[in-house]
């Protein structure tokens, strides 16, 4: 299931970084187009690399960010398992046996009976 949820977001994100670069640049491109046929101007070139700029800006801004999500879920995964493993380490103290052997049986007899003689 991690493996599926990891590839989708990956997708995700690749697409999302394309589209990201890809819309600064053809909106400032339409828009120094747009401002050369109106007022014939030069302003296409400073646009288009105002464009790449802003693209490779937003480009940063989303790695980033994804790169910060990521580490913190990996950091949450990691601690789950930690307790989880903790908790599986965790037993109950170990009882005394109730099986005894001969010579046990003798000696608890004989401090029974002391008990009784000294009460």
């Amino acid at each position: 299931m991690q493996y599926k949820k990891s590839v989708f977001r990956s997708l995700a994100m690749v697409t999302q970084l394309g589209l990201s670069v890809i819309t600064p640049v053809f909106l400032c491109i339409f828009i120094g187009y747009q401002i050369d046929s109106r007022f014939e101007t030069k302003i296409l070139v400073p646009m288009l690399i105002l464009g790449v700029l802003a693209g490779g800006r937003s480009a940063w801004v989303l790695a980033k960010a994804t790169l910060e999500q990521e580490k913190k879920e990996d950091e949450r995964i990691r601690r789950e398992r930690m307790s989880q493993s903790a908790r599986a380490g965790v037993s109950k103290p170990k009882q005394p046996s109730r099986i005894r052997r001969e010579g046990q049986a003798a000696d608890s007899t004989e401090r029974e009976a002391d008990k009784d003689g000294m009460a």
